[in-house]
C-alpha cells in the first residue's frame, strides 16, 4: 500500500487544481463543444491528472488544456465516424453575434471564423483564456518559440482578414478592445 501522507498530499494538490482551473478549462471546452460533452471531457481531465499527479507542472493550467484539447479530439473522432452527416451539416460556423455585439466585435468573429482552426486555437489561449506563452505552449504540445511564431502568423492573417472587411489597421487595437 502507498503512503497515506503522499496520497494526502496528492489529493490535495488535485483538490487545488480543480478549484483554481476546472472553470478556465470548462470555458476552454464550451467554447469547443457542447456542455454535457464538454463537462464529461472535464471530469476526464481531472481523472487524468489524478494518475499523473507528480508529473505535472506547476501551474498546471497548460497540461490542463494540452489534455482537454487532446481528449476533446480524441471524442470529437470518435462521434464524428459515428454521425459524418450531422457534422457536415452543423460545419464549423460559430453562432452569429448577439445584437448587443458591437459591429467592431462581429468583425473580429466573422474574421476568427474564417481562419483555420489551428489559428484560432494559436489566437484564443492567450487572449481568452489568459494563457502565458509557456502555458499555451505547453497546452498545443509545442515549444515556446513555436508557439510565438504560430502566433505572430496567427495574428498577421486575423489582421488581413479585418483590413478586408473595413478595418484599417490602426483600428484593430479599437476591435480589440470591444
Amino acid at each position: 500500500m502507498g503512503d497515506p501522507t503522499a496520497a494526502a498530499d496528492r489529493d490535495a494538490r488535485l483538490d487545488a487544481w480543480f478549484r483554481s482551473h476546472a472553470d478556465r478549462v470548462l470555458a476552454y471546452l464550451l467554447h469547443r463543444t457542447d456542455r454535457e460533452t464538454a463537462q464529461d471531457v472535464l471530469q476526464e481531465v481531472f481523472v487524468t491528472a489524478y494518475r499523473k499527479a507528480d508529473e505535472l507542472p506547476e501551474p498546471p493550467i497548460g497540461w490542463l488544456l494540452g489534455t482537454a484539447r487532446r481528449l476533446l479530439a480524441n471524442t470529437n473522432r470518435g462521434a464524428r465516424r459515428r454521425d459524418e452527416l450531422a457534422v457536415r451539416i452543423a460545419g464549423n460556423r460559430p453562432n452569429a453575434p448577439a445584437e448587443e455585439d458591437s459591429p467592431a466585435s462581429a468583425a473580429v468573429t466573422d474574421a476568427l471564423a474564417q481562419l483555420s482552426v489551428k489559428d484560432r486555437e494559436v489566437l484564443t489561449l492567450s487572449a481568452w483564456y489568459g494563457l502565458t506563452g509557456d502555458e499555451a505552449a505547453q497546452a498545443l504540445g509545442c515549444s515556446p518559440s513555436a508557439y510565438g511564431v504560430r502566433l505572430h502568423r496567427a495574428r498577421h492573417r486575423l489582421a488581413d482578414r479585418l483590413r478586408a472587411a473595413g478595418y484599417a489597421p490602426g483600428r484593430l487595437s479599437e476591435v480589440a478592445h470591444d
